[in-house]
């Protein structure tokens, strides 16, 4: 059993690719759900959503702290979809949404130019010059994208364990590596990457639904969660002496640390939550 994610260029086959993969394997091929989740998540809609893939910061640096908060709940919605194994990926960047699991097989499509340029003419009155501009245009914008997200280059291979130029073969023949690949022993699913996958789905609920109070560096071990929050910073007064600064300080202090731990608590899995606070400081 394992994860594969398949990043594809624009018009280069790479949803019929996964699709047929998984059809082939039996598993699960999943893509604009995770889009949909997050629309939900924002509060906005699926094609406002969609259309901000087209210029990346745009839509996202309007929203405090919104990479952050983009990146945190795709990775969760993902995790809650993938931790099952048997999925087939193809989408936004899968396989940078979950590096730290050993059983994803990460898969890149591409293809030549001219090939993408036939593609996108099928069925339409566009001329080959502008169907150019139309995927350089869309390249251009997925790198910006993956960029400002991820801090990372799309093309860079080493984020990749196969890449396959599709022009130089049929879909069939590559969906046959891509399913050769996943048989290997390397990308099976291991009693440790499967607790590893339980545990990282776990920290990034408890990350995602704290994230609206504060910032935290979240681990989990088989249902024990830890929970680090930062000194915040929170604004001065001359008019308040110190026994007064101090009081507010251990005030904030308690109430975020029964807040957090109160959400956490309700998490499906959570067995154990401890939470560490550190005392807040006057600006």
């Amino acid at each position: 059993m394992q994860i594969i994610t398949i990043s594809r260029g624009s018009f280069s086959h790479g949803k019929e690719i996964s699709e047929k993969v998984a059809e082939t394997l039996g598993y699960e091929c999943i893509s604009r759900e995770i889009l949909l989740e997050a629309s939900q998540f924002f509060n906005v809609s699926e094609e406002t959503l969609l259309e901000s893939l087209h210029d990346a910061p745009s839509m996202l640096e309007r929203i405090t702290h919104g990479r952050e908060r983009y990146i945190s709940y795709i990775r969760t919605a993902l995790l809650e979809h993938v931790k099952k194994d048997n999925v087939v990926y193809h989408g936004h960047a899968g396989h940078l949404l979950i590096p730290e699991i050993a059983h994803v097989l990460k898969v890149r499509i591409i293809a030549d130019l001219e090939e993408r340029v036939a593609f996108v003419k099928q069925g339409k009155e566009i001329s080959t010059v502008a169907a150019e501009a139309h995927i350089k245009d869309l390249d251009r914008n997925r790198a910006k994208w993956t960029r400002y997200l991820y801090k990372v280059d799309i093309e860079d291979p080493r984020l990749y364990d196969i890449i396959i130029n599709i022009g130089s073969m049929n879909i069939d023949a590559a969906c046959e590596i891509i399913c050769s690949a996943a048989h290997c022993e390397t990308f099976k699913t291991s009693p440790e990457s499967k607790r590893a996958l339980n545990d990282l789905t776990l920290q990034m609920h408890v990350t995602t639904a704290i994230q609206s109070l504060c910032k935290a560096e979240v681990t989990s071990r088989d249902g024990v969660v830890h929970i680090k929050v930062p000194a915040q910073k929170i604004k001065s007064t001359n008019y308040s002496s110190p026994q007064m600064q101090s009081q507010v300080q251990e005030t904030i202090q308690i109430g975020l640390t029964k807040d957090i731990t109160e959400i956490a608590r309700k998490i499906p899995g959570v067995k154990y939550v401890t939470c560490d606070v550190e005392r807040p400081y006057f600006s």
